[in-house]
């Protein structure tokens, strides 16, 4: 019998509470991890809508400059500049820059680098533009496009601004010049400043060669810089016309949310970015709050359960002595009870215990069939033995008999049985008479194995005599158990009546079951 298990239901009590306290703090955990999942889900969507929004307006303004750029090489293509033509140019470029918010000035530029003309009121002949990269690319480019260079500090103002520009080419096609509108950086930064970023945030205006050409808020080193080494440009920006994710700046440490999108026209990006921080601080507020009411309930529940679980405790241990001796007592019973079924002397089953296992067997065999074997042992010579050496060294001889015999009998089935005196029997289910013959083999091979000195015979070693009787059915036989030890006996006196030391099989023959009819 089991013992029971004390504090049981106190330990239900404390493994509901815990149970209960587990769930409210996985329920809010998951409520709060989705809540903060949602907050930088709803930021990425915002941050990418608002990068396309300023790319689709940069795409607008670098449109614009663009038509104006192309009206101009129309006007000033292929003509010869005279003093009247210049000042009609003039007043044009003037023209066109007062109407274009984002220009700040239109210039011309012969293949030398000399300036023709600008929209400047005074028309400046000490600055030569050779060494500019918008002047270099288009000597060296053929192709009618426009270039839109690096952020550079204009020579004639002094002020920070893009450049775009379109060749100018001769009647045969060779390099004339070029046409250059610079465009006023605070252009973009007004139109940028109406976007709540944060304080932490940023907006950045790049090429895809990937040098800023403007950043919000404006730093020292940002105009012209490369992002060329930035993780987010390499793995993101180089490889997707739009996208989001969040990534820590080398620059400040800070986690930003970072959205971004490539002009459609244009080979230039906007990115823009705001802080995780600022993002989930509104959340944090509400998660902190949330928290503290959860543990404070957490408080009360533990609180209360504790309680319950004092007042069960309390019941347990006025049944845990009467439960304590109980489990004595039953281990004392099982102690018992195995040991009633043991030889005290050799430590296997005792006779009792063998007549019941046979019992057993018999009524097995009666319904199913099958085969069993069974041996009778006997100690050849065992009483000059103990005449010659004394019971005492007797004994110790048995024991290791008897642990030889269990050491041949393998199998977990097999049962080893002090049957009286110097007699052992082993029970063998399932074992046929050529199992049964190699059994009996191995035990005698075992005993002579010891090497047991017995000067009181010929041999001069204890041997053991063996009878062996098998029956096997494919249907239910009946048979008695004495029949079969019989059996067993008849084949040992057998062996002993042979020389001793040896094992002797005789067949068991068991009659059909006689079945009573009542009427």
């Amino acid at each position: 019998m089991e013992v029971c298990p004390i504090k049981v239901a106190s330990r239900a009590a404390k493994g509901f509470v815990a149970a209960v306290c587990i769930i409210i703090v996985l329920l809010e955990a998951w409520t709060i991890w989705h809540e903060r999942t949602a907050e930088m889900e709803e930021s990425s969507r915002a941050t990418a809508n608002m990068a396309l929004a300023l790319a689709q307006h940069a795409d607008q303004a670098l449109d614009e400059v663009d038509i104006v750029l192309k009206s101009v090489i129309e006007q000033a293509q292929g003509k010869p500049l005279g003093a009247a033509s210049k000042e009609r140019l003039h007043n044009f470029l003037v023209r066109n820059v007062g109407e274009v918010p984002q220009l700040a000035g239109l210039f011309i530029y012969d293949e030398k680098g000399k300036w023709l003309a600008s929209s400047q009121q005074v028309l400046e002949t000490r600055f030569n533009n050779s060494d500019r990269d918008y002047f270099q690319y288009h000597r060296t480019h053929r192709q009618d496009a426009v270039f839109i260079g690096k952020p550079i500090r204009s020579k004639s103002t002094g002020h920070w601004v893009l450049t775009m520009s379109r060749r100018l080419n001769k009647p045969d096609g060779a390099f004339a010049g070029v046409v250059l509108a610079t465009l006023d950086i605070q252009f973009f930064e007004r139109f940028y400043h109406k976007f709540d970023i944060g304080q932490k945030g940023a907006i950045l205006f790049g090429s895809n060669d990937a040098t800023v050409l403007y950043r919000r808020p404006l730093l020292a080193d940002s105009m012209g810089k490369s992002l060329a080494q930035s993780p987010l440009f390499r793995q993101h920006i180089s490889t997707a016309d739009a996208g989001q994710v969040t990534i820590r700046s080398n620059q400040d440490g800070v986690s930003r949310v970072h959205g971004f999108k490539h002009l459609g026209n244009y080979p230039l990006f906007v990115i823009v970015a705001v802080s995780e921080d600022e993002v989930l601080q509104s959340w944090l507020h509400h998660a902190i709050v949330r928290a503290v009411g959860v543990a404070l309930l957490l408080l009360a529940i533990g609180y209360g359960g504790n309680k319950m679980v004092a007042q069960v405790s309390l019941r347990e241990r006025a049944q845990a002595d009467a439960v304590r001796a109980q489990a004595e007592l039953e281990t004392m019973f099982e102690l018992l009870q195995k040991q009633s079924r043991r030889d005290g002397l050799t430590g296997a089953v005792n006779r009792r215990h063998f007549d019941e296992l046979l019992e057993a067997e018999a009524a097995r065999f009666a319904r199913v069939g099958g085969t069993f074997s069974l041996l009778m042992i006997d100690v050849d010579h065992f009483k000059q033995y103990n005449d010659h050496y004394g019971h005492v060294v007797g004994d110790v001889c048995l024991r290791n008999i008897a642990a030889a015999i269990s050491n041949a009998a393998q199998r977990e089935i097999d049962t080893v049985a002090r049957y009286g005196g110097e007699e052992f029997s082993v029970l063998l289910p399932e074992c046929g008479s050529a199992g049964a013959l190699v059994v009996a083999e191995r035990i005698g091979a075992a005993v002579k194995a010891l090497g047991i000195p017995h000067a009181a015979t010929t041999k001069g070693l204890v041997s053991v005599s063996i009878g062996v009787t098998s029956i096997a059915s494919a249907d239910g036989f009946s048979w008695q158990p004495r029949e079969l030890v019989e059996s067993a006996d008849k084949a040992l006196y057998e062996a002993k009546e042979a020389g001793r030391g040896r094992a002797v099989f005789r067949e068991f023959i068991a009659r059909k079951p006689t079945l009573a009819w009542s009427a």
